[in-house]
This record gives C-alpha cells, structure tokens and sequence, in this order.
C-alpha cells in the first residue's frame, strides 16, 4: 500500500497521471502552441535515443540528452506535465524506497542529477533538519527546482549547476538515473544483454563514474542509489567499480522495482552504499 506521504507530496507539487502527453500538451496550451510543443518534443525524443545509441560526433555522452532535458524544463509547468506522463509511477517506487532507507538520512545530503528537483524536495520535506542540495547539468532543470522548493515553501534546500557547485562532500550521496548519462548506458545494456561483455569490462565500463561518486561522499558516508538496470553483469559491474573505491553494499537494502518508463516496461536497482574508508576520490572537474 502506497504511503500517505507521498501520495500528499505528489498531490501538492503538482504530478498527477496524465494518460495522453500529447492531449495534456493541447489543453495547457491551446491548439497552436500544444502542436509546437509536440512537433518539437517528437524531434527531440529521436535525436536523443540515436545519439545516445550510435553518437553525435564529438558530443560527450553525458550531454547528448541536453536539448531535450533543456526543452523538457523550460518551465515548471511543462516540467510536471513530462513527470506526470513519463515518471508519476517510477516517481511513487523510487519515494518508497527513499522511505525505506529513512535510518540511513542524515545531516547534508546531495542529490547528485536532481533533475527537476521533484525527489529532492521530497527529501527536504521528510527530513527538515537536513540540509539539502541538488544540482544538475541543466540550468533549466535547476531554475524549474527552484520554483518547486518555493511552491512547496521548502527553507532548507538549495539547486546549484553542476559546475558551479564547488567541490564539497556530503554526508549522504543520493544518486538517480544518473549512471546512463556517465556510463553509455544503453549500449552497455544492450552489450550485456548479449553476453558481450565480461564483468571485468563492466567493472572498467563503470570506473571513472564510481570516482565521481566517491569524490563527494564524506569518510563514513553513504551513497543512496536507484539505477535502471536489471539485476545481471552490467548492474554488477557499477557494485564491483564502487567496491574499488571503498564504497560497499551496506546489507540488506538492495531493493528492484519495476514500472513503465516511456512507453516501456523497466527494471530499476536500489541500495544503500557505505564508504568505508578514508579514500577521497577523484575530483569530478
């Protein structure tokens, strides 16, 4: 049974199930604008699944999905409508899972790829002694998180962009669907579903990424992670490159979901990880 907390959350920040993206679109916007919006979105949503498959040039992986994350967040209004189509059900699993590892809250938390900051002010909700902050690649995504905190008269969480976020490190590290943007997701799946790769290829696959993670949990930390994979080889190489650097499965938290993601069903991992030892990490400049 879903909790009360966030079926209250959901309904105040505005997601709500929408059936029809398109339709929705047309509503808000009216005939002519809702047509442009959906022209353009169509655009997007291809150049975005070929670049990440097969490239775009020079682009680095983790800023082929720029545009469309950009147009996606031009706003909070147009913001909630994509949740609400795409993310209200991951959105209900992951938040369950957030409650689950309630003990393992504490002190400054950074929601690393916070997005339009939906899980992040839900974090900030449950835990108003905490200090929260999220920052992302995309300035519209922060702007669009922004709104939402003040919306929801949240005082103790800010957004930053990524770059401009400085170098700290955070008791709690909540990372989200973060690793397709670092890791060339889709073809490592798509590798591994044909048994291409062996878990030391994974491993490597995942290497650079663990450092960026490990560089900002703090001595003792944790790190909450929720990644779309099934559990197989590709999921085992992210646990085996985190181990590398001393951030361990803490027992018992492992959690997988599944739910519709876009237009297709998808398998989603959940854990809790401890750093363990003093190891700094890699600086993510």
């Amino acid at each position: 049974m879903l909790d009360s907390r966030i079926k209250e959350y959901l309904s105040e920040a505005g997601v709500r199930k929408i059936s029809e993206l398109d339709t929705a679109l047309l509503s808000v916007y009216g005939e002519d604008e809702g047509e442009r919006h959906i022209e353009r979105l169509t655009e997007l949503f291809d150049q975005s699944e070929e670049r990440l498959v097969y490239g775009a040039k020079d682009t680095p992986y983790l800023h082929r999905q720029e545009a469309l994350v950009d147009y996606m967040n031009q706003s909070l209004e147009m913001s909630l409508l994509g949740a609400s189509f795409y993310d209200r059900v991951f959105f209900r699993r992951a938040m369950d899972c957030l409650l689950r590892y309630e003990s393992f809250w504490r002190g400054d938390i950074l929601d690393y790829g916070c997005g339009n900051g939906i899980l992040t002010c839900f974090l900030a909700q449950l835990h108003p002694d905490s200090s929260v902050t999220g920052v992302d690649l995309s300035r519209n995504a922060i702007s669009v998180a922004e709104e939402l905190a003040g919306r929801l008269q949240l005082d103790n969480v800010q957004f930053a962009a990524l770059k401009a976020a400085g170098h700290e490190k955070y008791g709690v590290l909540f990372s989200c669907r973060t690793v397709h943007e670092n890791v060339a997701w889709r073809p490592l799946c798509e590798e591994s579903g044909r048994s291409a790769l062996s878990v030391e290829e994974q491993t490597e696959r995942h290497k650079e990424y663990a450092k960026i993670l490990a560089a900002r949990i703090k001595p003792q930390g944790y790190l909450i992670s929720i990644e779309r994979y099934e559990d197989d080889g590709a999921y085992a190489g992210l646990v085996r490159a985190l181990a590398c650097q001393d951030i361990c499965q803490v027992k018992g938290t492992h959690m997988q979901f599944s739910c519709k993601n876009g237009d297709e069903m998808a398998s989603f991992q959940a854990a809790v990880f401890q750093k363990k030892s003093y190891y700094t990490g890699a600086s993510d400049t």
